[in-house]
């Protein structure tokens, strides 16, 4: 496939919509912006109501994803369940389903700024994307791989640990601590969105 053109003001109005859409704060930035949230506020309730009465369903994709952990944990005596994209709870998950708005998404939506920082991970906009640099990323040669003992034989040159492990780590990657939840693109506004993206785009190969 050929990655498509990105107009970034059509992408931010998008943005301001979808978050709009799931529940959330947006500033007003500019007469158009408040325009097309005044007109579609109906649809946002609407769509609001339809998440609430889809509390506890998960979309077809993220159901398959749920049913292979399943799957894989049975015998561990831990459950992990993926975050809902509207849960019992009011968690909303922000659903990313076209392809420019994560690059967007990662770095502060004024156009001036093209790097993100927090304690974990710094995030910089390149020519042809956004190169994201965690904390903790060092791939050296050095060191040896701990691979969860499922599956597969595990190659003699890697370390097998408990799949309980695998279990533990899962769950706690999909319970972080609020100030990682905080999306880079609302980082500079006076009340910033705190949430989990979930991104539901066909990779192009």
């Amino acid at each position: 496939g050929t990655i498509p053109e990105i107009d970034r003001e059509a992408l931010h109005h998008l943005i301001s919509v979808k978050l709009a859409a799931t529940g959330f704060e947006v500033p007003e930035t500019s007469m158009r912006d408040e325009g097309v949230m005044k007109l579609a506020s109906d649809l946002f309730r609407q769509y609001a109501e339809q998440s609430r009465l889809l509390t506890g369903h998960l979309a077809p994709v993220d159901q398959r994803i749920q049913d292979f952990i399943d799957m894989a944990l049975e015998g561990t005596g831990e459950k992990v369940t993926l975050p809902e994209h509207h849960d019992a709870a009011g968690e909303r998950i922000l659903n990313v389903d076209r392809y420019g708005i994560a690059r967007e998404l990662s770095l502060p939506d004024d156009t001036s700024i093209d790097e993100y920082h927090n304690e974990q991970i710094s995030s910089y906009r390149l020519r042809n994307g956004i190169l994201h640099n965690p904390l903790n990323d060092r791939r050296t040669t050095k060191g040896v791989f701990h691979v969860a003992d499922w599956g597969l034989p595990i190659p003699a040159d890697k370390i097998a640990v408990p799949l309980v492990t695998y279990a533990r780590l899962l769950k706690a990657a999909f319970n972080p601590p609020p100030d990682l939840k905080v999306l880079p693109y609302t980082s500079t506004w006076a009340d910033p969105v705190d949430t989990m993206v979930s991104l539901l785009v066909r990779p192009l190969v």
